[in-house]
């Protein structure tokens, strides 16, 4: 066998995150490594691991919540591992992994004599969250301490490579843009219907569709196309649009209170997880994407690959994906009325739409492919 990675990430859900792991570690060139992968208990991540013939190890502590005796344990789970293992390669994806994993890789190659060389993916630095400022500098404390720990830090997106380059030496970072490989689509009608069943009622031909697919958390700001489908509710009602949000997580609760709160229920649908999604994004019209905080979507990816006119907020690597007027359009984050006025416009200027959707088709096959993001990230594997 070739030389043995060692993937560790923090939650075994599916978002951008746990795509990229199975992404690098299903496709990687066949021979050339040996892949094994670490993840918070067990998922959609490892069934997939699974079914493509790589093997997962559950780490039963490590979840998204920070509490000190789990992160004692899985830190030692952790040790444990990379010293049966003895990876040659320890590739971190996720804030958490990417601490806890470079403290444990450190801990175990000071009892072992073997080094690897410790990788860290920053999907979106977390100290660009929402949150209070104090704990934004607790978190980006955590970030630099964790950076001397680590030998190579690959960025995803042009804003955050910028920030890495204020606290982290250059020579350690590698900017590898997010890639996807060509999608199985389904076709239209076959997609709408089967949206038609997630929710309940047959949908009208002319019905505007309007989907959103992200895990379901503060980040990807979902509250706020909430917010936006009352406003246009209000002020387009001949539109008789429907929001299809396809996703699960913690703020499911939340966001469901919100809709039935604005009267909302027969314009807005929680789907849940849809196992590949992505191959219904032709059923509909438009895509909308509000985060508050990204990396590289991957979501924005599969939306341009099937030709949709995308509306996204301006943050992070957004604009390494769209050229606002080219590609999608790009609004503030956080702000209601705007994502309202720029759904409003695509759904009410059909040419505009098309040729959005067809121009943002272009850009994805031409710049972000599987095979790219492979092909440097394998070469990075070599470098040591």
């Amino acid at each position: 066998m070739g030389r043995k990675i060692l993937y560790i990430i923090t939650k075994s859900a599916w978002g951008g995150a746990q795509g990229y792991v199975y992404d690098l570690a299903a496709h990687l060139p066949a021979g050339r490594f040996d892949i094994v992968a670490a993840c918070g208990g067990t998922g959609p991540l490892t069934d997939r691991l699974a079914a493509a013939g790589i093997r997962a190890v559950p780490i039963l502590p490590l979840g998204r919540d920070i509490r000190i005796g789990r992160e004692l344990a899985a830190l030692c789970q952790l040790i444990g591992l990379i010293r049966r293992e003895r990876p040659d390669i320890i590739h971190l994806s996720s804030p958490k992994a990417g601490g806890l994993g470079a403290a444990a890789a450190r801990i175990a190659s000071l009892l072992t004599g073997h080094w690897p060389l410790v990788i860290y993916t920053v999907h979106g630095w977390p100290f660009f969250e929402d949150r209070p400022r104090w704990q934004r500098a607790m978190i980006f404390l955590s970030s630099w301490l964790s950076s001397v720990l680590q030998n190579r830090i690959v960025i995803i997106d042009t804003p955050d490579y910028r920030a890495a380059r204020r606290f982290v030496p250059e020579r350690k970072l590698a900017l590898i843009f997010h890639g996807i490989a060509p999608i199985d689509f389904l076709p239209r009608p076959a997609a709408r219907a089967f949206f038609g069943e997630r929710i309940g009622t047959d949908i009208a031909p002319g019905t505007p569709l309007i989907g959103a697919s992200a895990e379901l958390t503060r980040n990807k700001g979902l509250t706020y196309l909430v917010a936006a489908a009352r406003l246009l509710r209000t002020r387009r009602p001949e539109l008789n649009f429907k929001i299809l949000i396809m996703g699960d997580g913690e703020e499911r609760t939340k966001l469901a209170g919100q809709i039935g709160a604005a009267g909302l229920s027969d314009h807005v649908y929680l789907l849940g997880f849809i196992p590949d999604a992505k191959r219904c994004l032709k059923g509909l019209d438009l895509f909308v994407l509000p985060s508050v905080k990204e990396g590289l979507p991957y979501a924005i990816m599969e939306a341009m690959a099937a030709a949709l006119p995308i509306v996204a907020s301006r943050v992070g690597g957004m604009p390494d994906l769209i050229r606002d007027g080219e590609d999608g359009l790009l609004v503030t984050p956080k702000d209601p009325a705007a994502l309202t006025e720029a759904i409003g416009r695509l759904l009410g200027e059909r040419a505009l739409a098309i040729r959005l959707g067809s121009q943002a088709r272009r850009t994805v096959q031409q710049s972000f492919s599987l095979e790219g993001m492979i092909a440097r990230t394998a070469a990075l594997y070599g470098a040591s």
